[in-house]
Formats: C-alpha cells, structure tokens, sequence
C-alpha cells in the first residue's frame, strides 16, 4: 500500500470518527436540554367531574352525551421552554373500544368556596377576562388550567361509557409542540347537570365538534391495516 493510499485512509476514518462524535455531541445536547412534561390533576377527589348531558340526535338515533371537566397541572422538567399542541382525552367504552376527545373551549369557571367567596379558575388555551390561557410551560415552571370534553355515543349499550360506583377512570395525554407526550390516569366523579351549570353557566348548550363521534366502525377488511 502506497503512503498516498494510506493517508487517504486515515484521512477517511478520522472524517467518520469526527462525524460520530459530532453526531453523538448533538445528540446529547438534545437529550439533556429537551423538555421533559409531567402532567397530574390538580386536587384528584375535589375538581375531576363528570356530568350527563341533554340528550342528542345522529342519524335519526338518540344520542347519550357525557360532559367532563378536569382541572390539570401541567409540570416541565426539562431545560427547554415549550409549547403544549394538544391535551386529549381518551377511553374506553363498555364493549373495550377506545375513544379520544378533543379538548372544547369554554367560560373561566367560577366556584364557591364555602358560600364565602367565588373563584375563578384558568381554562388551558382559552382568553378569559383574567387569565390568558396561555400554553407556554417554561423550563422548570408550571401551569394549570381546566379543559372541558364531551362524550357522545350511540347505538348498543356495549357502545356507552362505562361507569362504576358513579365514577369513570379515563385518561388525558398531553402533547408538545416538539411531539414529548405525558399522560395522567382522572377519575372523573359524577355531579348533577344543575351544579356543572353554577360552575359554566349554560354548559349544557355547549357543542362538541362535528368529527368527534364516537361510534362504532365498520370492522377492517383483510386490505386495511
């Protein structure tokens, strides 16, 4: 092997070695400055609650509806400021089949506290007249807020939600605008339609939208994956 060849080859390698301990360098920095989301409910026994609505209509068939308000915290333990794109709630029904709801904006709450005083509460995403919602968890910082969903099903009873002891365990996952994703189990405790309207007034005219039925599915073909 000539002295060109073998320089050449080294030359090669140190390149590829150079190229690994670049791309191993970028990668840590990614790691140890990414945003690293925890999400939990504020309170679990106090503000988690789920209430039934009026009932609806779809394709000329009656409809059950469910409303769900949960107040969450949302924790970043990462060196990176971020953004949240979305915070979901997720299900499954009587018969196993798993659903997802979008998140539907609402009024700041307002609770009493022991008949003393009323509080307003923050809602995730939505400008109220006191809080600005806004989205933004910086690095070592936390917000909190309530997110509000509807739950419409229709069809067999399998297709219903499933309620035990007037509770029902679902779950919210939270997501960054960089794609992180943290997710918290809720239990949702019953309350009646007159109380979830002293804390949003006219909560039940309220509407979810359109694309997010849950309903059954007509079962894949052998060409659906």
């Amino acid at each position: 092997m000539s002295v060109h060849v073998l320089v050449k080859s080294i030359l090669e390698l140190a390149a590829l070695i150079l190229g690994l301990v670049n791309g191993l360098m970028l990668l840590r920095g990614y790691l140890r400055d990414r945003s690293i989301l925890k999400v939990e409910p504020v309170h679990p026994d106090t503000y988690q609650w789920f209430f039934r609505l009026p009932e609806g209509e779809h394709r000329g068939l009656m409809t059950r509806r469910y409303g769900f308000l949960a107040y969450i915290d949302i924790v970043n333990r990462g060196r990176r400021d971020v953004s949240l794109s979305g915070w979901r709630l997720q299900g499954t029904t009587k018969g196993g089949k798993r659903f997802e709801i979008q998140p539907i904006s609402i009024q700041e709450p307002q609770i009493t506290i022991r008949e003393a005083y009323t509080k307003v509460y923050p809602v995730l995403g939505v400008r109220g007249p006191q809080f600005s919602g806004d989205t933004m968890v910086k690095s070592g910082a936390a917000i909190s807020g309530f997110c509000y969903y509807i739950a419409e099903f229709f069809g067999a009873p399998g297709w219903d939600l499933l309620v035990h002891n007037s509770t029902v365990t679902l779950q919210i996952t939270v997501q960054s605008v960089f794609g992180s994703k943290a997710k918290t189990k809720v239990i949702f405790k019953e309350i009646s339609l007159e109380k979830a309207d002293k804390i949003i007034p006219g909560i039940a005219n309220i509407e979810r939208a359109n694309e997010d039925w849950n309903e059954p599915k007509p079962p894949a073909t052998n060409h659906e994956v």
